[in-house]
């Protein structure tokens, strides 16, 4: 017996429908594996970034202050988290109490900045350090900035018992960035030069994978790895805002042609210091991350002697 036609088309009709739903859940699960790819990728690189930032391979510098005919001593203390930092104390070459604490940037060591500012031990007594987990430094893992801070307080405590009662501090990168941000917390420090500092850290996150729209998510990611592993918001770490209500006699000194730090940094701290009469902005154009100008040294000496 013969099919109807209407019962034909009706079948044709509900095959069609069949297919065009098994089509639509097809493409529906690809998009969710794309998505979930997508994330799968974004999820492991940023635990990737997070862990290698914490964990970056130790510099620990053959230079040391006998190389360049300094007399120094090696010395050792605790951060209030009970880390043991190594250090060396530089006594002046003349009698002076004015001490500088000098510190260096990340993921470098304290022989990185030796021989770059061993000048100021003609007119000043010098203190540098590792910071933890870097160069000879106990600890597992560095924050780029902010439990340093904590480093930097136990250096002040240390020259204390040098009986230093004021202190200058000279921070490069990373150091600046902790000097910036010691300066509500340790009113022996009275004067500081921040060098290629970071205004924030959370801003910084962006820096660490430079793609248009993926690094968003990046830098959340980031900054959820830190809060999780770490207990650190790193938006709480931000130089710009520890300084916004200081009198503290300031250097900054930043470049436009920065590679490593963008100069928006430079500006933000910029903005933040707008009310601080003492204050002193020191901007070039042309030098890379670390590069000095002709005149830095007469520049950071004069700084020290006039404030200090």
């Amino acid at each position: 017996m013969a099919i109807p036609s209407i019962y034909l088309n009706m079948a044709g009709r509900i095959d069609g429908r069949k297919i065009f739903r098994a089509n639509e859940f097809s493409v529906t699960a690809t998009l969710l594996r794309v998505v979930f790819i997508g994330l799968g990728f974004l999820i492991v690189i940023s635990l990737w970034g997070f862990y290698a930032s914490i964990r970056p391979p130790k510099i620990i510098s053959s230079l040391t202050p006998r190389d360049l005919k300094m007399n120094y001593e090696d010395v050792s203390f605790i951060t209030a988290d009970g880390l043991r930092l190594r250090g060396w104390h530089i006594p002046c070459a003349k009698m002076t109490d004015k001490t500088l604490i000098l510190l260096h940037g990340y993921p470098a060591d304290k022989g990185d900045i030796l021989a770059a500012l061993a000048f100021l031990h003609g007119d000043f007594n010098l203190l540098l350090f590792d910071f933890r987990y870097l160069g000879q430094s106990e600890g597992s893992y560095s924050t780029a900035g902010a439990k340093e801070v904590e480093d930097l307080l136990a250096a002040v405590q240390f020259v204390k018992t040098r009986g230093v009662k004021e202190v200058g501090v000279w921070g490069f990168s990373m150091g600046g960035a902790v000097a910036l941000m010691a300066i509500e917390k340790a009113p022996e420090i009275k004067a500081v030069i921040a060098e290629s500092s970071y205004a924030s850290l959370a801003h910084m996150a962006f820096e660490l994978f430079r793609i248009p729209l993926i690094n968003y998510p990046f830098a959340y990611l980031v900054g959820l790895w830190a809060k999780l592993f770490l207990g650190i918001d790193l938006r709480d770490v931000s130089p710009a805002e520890r300084v916004r209500h200081t009198s503290l006699p300031i250097l900054l000194i930043h470049s436009s042609a920065d590679a490593v730090i963008p100069f928006t940094h430079a500006r933000s701290l910029q903005e933040a210091l707008k009310n601080n009469p003492r204050a002193e902005f020191w901007f070039h154009e042309e030098f890379a991350h670390g590069q000095l100008a002709s005149d830095y040294q007469s520049r950071v000496r004069n700084f020290f002697h006039k404030n200090l």
